[in-house]
């Protein structure tokens, strides 16, 4: 690709101007024998600069007095001699670069007399004479020397000496317009097909670097194609303002990106934090330069960002030499650099008049950007793909790995999957010994509460007849001594007791047997009342105070379980209270519930047994030395939560305790939701 470049270029180059011993029609450079005469008001006409001799002109100069930089208006008047050795005819004269702003040529006719014609990037491309991406005069030499001298009137942003006129015979310069746009052709093919592979790889490989580089390709396409005339000719032809204007703009926009795209390439970021924010503010700068002229003198701004520009160069340089010493990875980056930083030295010292102007030297630039655009594409490509290598590497090593620990987690798991079948197949055999043994034992406490269910059927009659008998006989006039009335005394409270016990453990049974089996109808709460006091005879009629409310709603309930339940409160709080110490069972209701409240005056609950007291076979402290299985509480809270109450122990600042038998009230149309509470007299509180 670059030979084939390499050959366009030697074609495309410009016939060699002959020297002044040469009579030929040869393309000729008027540039070497050119003399300047600047004006930097602008205020010189043509007439005034006539009449100066050509020793009044002096030569060229550089950057530090480009036109247009420090004023709009400010020119320069170039006298050409045209040698002696040039025959007359029709020539067409070429004045470049595309840039100059506008050119007037001042030449004269066939019969001598002056003739004026202005081209320039301010004219619109579709009114110029020779359509030709530069300005091109149409002139005719008159055969007498001393009518050939031509002068031009230069405005614009190039320095003088940067004015290429060359005269052309008009078919030499038609074969020097076609090999020109042959290899602009070429060169600019060449871009896109770079751009176009940028693109693919960018979207073939998702990485970021390709899309920055393909819009570093982009930007140098589109600021090369405006500065070389072509946006005059096939985008703006009628409108050279908005052209002048999109290639400056996008000239600074390009070294922007330029800068901030090199940042990027060279990885500075991390190693320079402070110089990589200045360089990325510089480059933010530049690129809003393209605003600023709209608002600024344009020559002002191109001048500031020229000098940034040159000013980054050497940091730029070191850098690069740093990195290279720091970063191998980077060294085709870097090299792919030094054909860009040769072509712009070349471009600079060509610019300050160290380098003669010429074909080489004006498109420095150009060919040198073009060998490092293709070396940076083969560097970019190399990096992108030793970094997939990287990546592919690191993902087998990693994929390697991973399935390294995939077997070892799987041996694992088949051991552990061992281990838990051997250990489901242990639990499943336990678990089937212990459903055995579970339904042994129900069938063991099946039968034994069927026998004590029997047993205590079988002992209530007796019961009952012997606790008769014991009263009968303890009421009989003839049989009042003492000694025999506490031994009948004893027998009655016996029976009682053994009642009571039957009781609770045909309770028990009952609470087990299904709901359809008990016996549950509606009763008035005084009812449960005497039904419980009537368990503990008439011995304890004397210590037991009752208080109903008056007005307190039915039950609906099994009166017997209930019956058990109250028993057993009173039945503690007669054990653990001394006689004849009172104990007091109150009847009160409030919004649907009834609460009977069974109140002692003996050492009380602990705080520590509150919780306990109600479990099965736990009983209290203060219970040593005293009958009872720890059954009762327990029995007595699940007949309560069984009919939606419950029993609990209130705290009073009391001595003893008072337990709580709550129970749901039953329905009662225009029940007033309003406390009623017993009286002091109604307690037997003196």
């Amino acid at each position: 690709m670059l030979l084939v470049l390499s050959m366009s270029v030697a074609l495309a180059g410009p016939v060699p101007a002959h020297s002044s011993d040469d009579a030929t029609d040869a393309p000729v450079d008027l540039s070497a024998g050119a003399v300047y005469l600047y004006d930097p008001e602008g205020d010189f006409d043509i007439a005034t600069v006539r009449r100066l001799a050509r020793a009044d002109f002096g030569a060229a100069r550089g950057f530090g007095t480009s036109l247009g930089l420090s004023a709009r208006d400010s020119a320069a008047w170039i006298r050409l001699d045209v040698p002696r050795q040039v025959a007359g005819g029709e020539w067409w004269l070429s004045v470049g670069p595309a840039t100059v702003t506008s050119v007037t040529l001042y030449a004269p006719d066939a019969s001598g007399r002056l003739t004026m014609r202005e081209l320039g990037a301010s004219t619109p491309f579709a009114g110029r004479p020779v359509r030709f991406r530069l300005p091109v005069f149409p002139l005719r030499l008159a055969a007498t020397p001393d009518a050939r001298t031509l002068y031009l009137r230069v405005s614009g942003r190039s320095t003088t000496h940067e004015v290429e006129p060359v005269m052309w015979r008009p078919a030499a310069f038609v074969a020097m317009a076609e090999r020109d746009y042959a290899l602009w052709g070429a060169y600019f093919g060449i871009l896109m097909l770079l751009i176009t592979f940028t693109l693919f790889f960018w979207l073939e490989f998702r990485s970021a670097a390709y899309l920055r580089y393909s819009l570093y390709l982009g930007a140098f396409f589109a600021v090369l194609w405006l500065l070389e005339g072509f946006g005059a000719q096939w985008l703006l032809p009628d409108s050279p303002e908005t052209a002048i204007y999109l290639t400056r703009a996008i000239a600074l926009v390009a070294m922007g990106y330029t800068l901030w795209f090199s940042l990027k390439l060279l990885e500075l970021e991390r190693r320079f934090p402070l110089l990589h924010h200045i360089a990325a503010a510089l480059s933010l700068a530049q690129a809003g330069g393209a605003l600023a002229i709209l608002f600024v003198n344009d020559g002002v701004v191109l001048r500031t960002a020229l000098v940034a520009a040159l000013a980054w160069q050497p940091i730029f340089f070191v850098l690069l030499r740093y990195q290279w010493h720091r970063r191998p990875d980077l060294r085709p980056v870097i090299v792919a650099f030094a054909p860009q930083m040769v072509g712009l030295a070349i471009a600079v010292l060509r610019h300050v008049g160290a380098v003669p102007a010429g074909f080489w030297s004006s498109h420095a630039l150009e060919a040198t950007g073009i060998v490092h655009m293709v070396v940076l594409s083969l560097a970019l490509m190399r990096r992108v793909r030793d970094s997939e290598r990287r990546a592919l590497l690191l993902a087998r090593e990693s994929e390697e790995r991973l399935d390294r620990k995939v077997g070892e987690r799987t041996s694992e798991l088949a051991d552990a999957n061992r281990r838990l079948m051997s250990e489901i197949a242990e639990r499943r055999a336990a678990q089937t010994e212990l459903a055995s043994s579970l339904k042994s034992e129900r069938k063991m406490l099946d039968a034994q509460r069927d026998f004590v269910a029997m047993v205590s059927h079988e002992f209530r009659t007796p019961l009952a007849v012997i606790k008769a008998v014991a009263q009968r006989l303890r009421s009989h006039s003839a049989l009042q001594d003492d000694d025999l009335q506490n031994r009948l005394g004893r027998v009655d409270r016996a029976t009682t007791r053994m009642t009571a016990m039957m009781e609770t453990y045909l309770a028990d049974d009952r609470m087990r047997a299904p709901e359809r089996e008990r016996r549950t109808s509606r009763f008035p709460a005084a009812a449960l009342v005497s039904a419980a006091v009537e368990h503990h005879g008439g011995n304890a009629d004397s210590r037991i105070r009752l208080a109903t409310a008056e007005d307190a709603p039915d039950i609906d309930g099994d009166l017997g379980l209930l019956t058990v339940a109250l028993a057993n409160l009173i039945d503690n709080a007669l054990k653990y209270s001394v006689a004849p110490a009172p104990v007091r069972v109150t009847t009160t209701w409030e919004t649907g519930m009834l609460y009977f409240r069974v109140a002692d005056e003996g050492t009380g609950v602990t705080e520590s047994e509150r919780e306990r007291i109600f479990q099965r076979y736990v009983r209290g402290s203060a219970s040593s030395g005293r009958g009872g299985a720890g059954l009762g509480l327990h029995l007595a809270q699940e007949i309560a939560r069984l009919h939606g109450g419950d029993i609990t122990i209130e705290q009073t600042d009391l001595a003893g305790s008072t337990f709580v038998l709550t129970v749901p009230a039953a329905p009662v149309e225009h029940v007033e939701p309003t406390r009623n509470v017993a009286t002091m007299d109604q307690l037997g509180v003196q």
